[in-house]
């Protein structure tokens, strides 16, 4: 966790104003939602490598895809997928080579970009690309644009990690890579539990989270890898 001077009042990164950069979530919830909220249910994935983005040089200022697509792929290396290298450079390496052929530069950034060359809906392509480069042909990856909340929490039960790709607000045009999910639930009746999704996202090394309800109908897709 950040130290205290960068954190504001609610628990909430003070480089952030809206859905994201949440790192004390406890603080959050009693400061947002008050009394009368508990855990209902959390799940996370412990083992996943968390890094920032920059750890990959200075000609990589946009590269918050490869970088969560390595960090994943890492991952399944130390689930026994042996033909994924255990080495993060080398598999990043190889991520960056197909990034670039399906137009994601990441010395390169800018809207028109983003939107006539390289777009989200190669994200998918990319991660199949990726297996297949390690040799396994049978991965099925697939962006998800309706119940992503849903989508999340299902992954995650099942120990598989995914990429969240956010076009606008606190992570506008960017990539992080989910790795839990809690979910809070009121004493008062007529509330509706709230969710808040874990995050590594290339920015720090400390865990965040989003608190969905605010992410609400913010522009975004989840790729599922495996």
């Amino acid at each position: 966790m950040s130290e205290a001077g960068n954190l504001k009042q609610n628990g909430q990164h003070k480089e952030f104003k809206g859905y994201g950069g949440i790192e004390d979530i406890e603080r959050y919830s009693a400061f947002e939602l008050g009394i009368g909220w508990e855990q209902k249910k959390s799940k996370n994935i412990e083992t996943i490598l968390n890094f920032k983005q920059t750890i990959f040089g200075p000609d990589n200022r946009n590269n918050c895809t490869l970088a969560s697509i390595t960090r994943i792929m890492k991952y399944y290396s130390e689930l026994g997928f042996h033909e994924i290298p255990s080495d993060i450079h080398e598999i990043y390496a190889i991520v960056r080579e197909i990034g670039v052929k399906h137009g994601y530069d990441p010395e390169k950034s800018g809207i028109l970009r983003d939107l006539f060359i390289y777009t989200p809906f190669e994200i998918k392509t990319m991660v199949g690309d990726t297996w297949k480069k390690f040799g396994y042909e049978r991965s099925k990856p697939n962006n998800i644009y309706i119940g992503k909340l849903k989508a999340i929490k299902n992954s995650i039960d099942d120990m598989n990690p995914v990429l969240l790709n956010i076009a606008c607000g606190d992570y506008e045009g960017h990539t992080v890579t989910v790795t839990g999910y809690r979910e809070f639930g009121s004493s008062r009746e007529h509330c509706d539990d709230r969710n808040f999704v874990q995050v590594y996202d290339g920015w720090s090394e400390d865990v965040r989270y989003i608190d969905w309800n605010n992410f609400g109908i913010t522009p975004a897709s989840v790729t599922r890898i495996i």
